[in-house]
């Protein structure tokens, strides 16, 4: 009995253990031990590190692309702008300098027609003082005559003065002495103004005569004037 039912107790712990191991879920896996499960967690950070690291270098990267780009074009800019800015300051020197000359030139026409202007009163003013002086002083018609005597070369082949009938009295009363010693005849001419005379020879004529000296006074300062 007991090798029948030991070998019954056998044979049920042959079918148990089939029926356990047909029927029943795989067990779970053993779980890693500690040494694993360290070297995994270092794999992945090490690889989260070079992640982050890949990502630092690429946006530093883009960083200084940036920078060096915005530099490249600040000094291009910064050189174009340099050069517009002497381009324009030459140019506006040249108009500076031009107008400059426009001055000088406007001026130095004002002062050129001031100048003339001035000359022309001056001449008006001295042409009234002439006249009045002529008016109030006969004798003023002495000094024409006595250059006319002594101008060069003297007129020879009988020489005679021509003047105003009113300025007869004035010649003999002041040049009549010199007028004989020279061979000299003196007539009247009323188209002679006042003041003036004119001198007749063989050998020539000299025009004494208010008009004609004007004419020469105001000559001598670049002006047409007349009497």
């Amino acid at each position: 009995m007991s090798d029948s039912a030991s070998d019954r107790a056998g044979t049920l712990t042959a079918y148990q253990r089939w029926e356990m191991a047909s029927f029943d879920p795989p067990p779970p896996p053993p779980p890693p031990d500690d040494a694993a499960a360290a070297a995994a967690a270092l794999a992945e950070e090490l690889q989260r590190v070079r992640d982050a690291a890949h990502a630092e270098g690429h946006a530093a990267g883009h960083v200084e692309g940036q920078a060096l780009g915005y530099r490249a074009g600040f000094e291009q800019g910064r050189e174009q702008g340099f050069e517009a800015g002497q381009a324009d300051a030459r140019e506006q020197a040249a108009q500076l300098a031009a107008l400059a000359a426009s001055f000088r030139e406007a001026v130095s026409s004002a002062e050129h027609d001031l100048a003339s202007d001035i000359a022309q009163l001056a001449l008006d003013i001295a042409q009234q003082v002439v006249r009045q002086h002529v008016k109030h002083d006969p004798a003023a018609l002495v000094a024409a005559v006595r250059d006319v005597l002594a101008a060069e070369p003297a007129l020879s082949g009988a020489p005679h003065l021509a003047v105003n009938p009113a300025d007869l009295p004035v010649v003999e009363a002041y040049l009549q002495d010199d007028l004989d010693t020279l061979g000299w005849n003196v007539r009247t001419d009323a188209s002679i103004e006042r003041g003036g005379c004119r001198a007749h020879a063989a050998t020539g004529e000299v025009d004494a005569t208010l008009p004609t000296r004007w004419q020469r006074v105001a000559a001598a300062i670049g002006k047409v004037s007349t009497w």
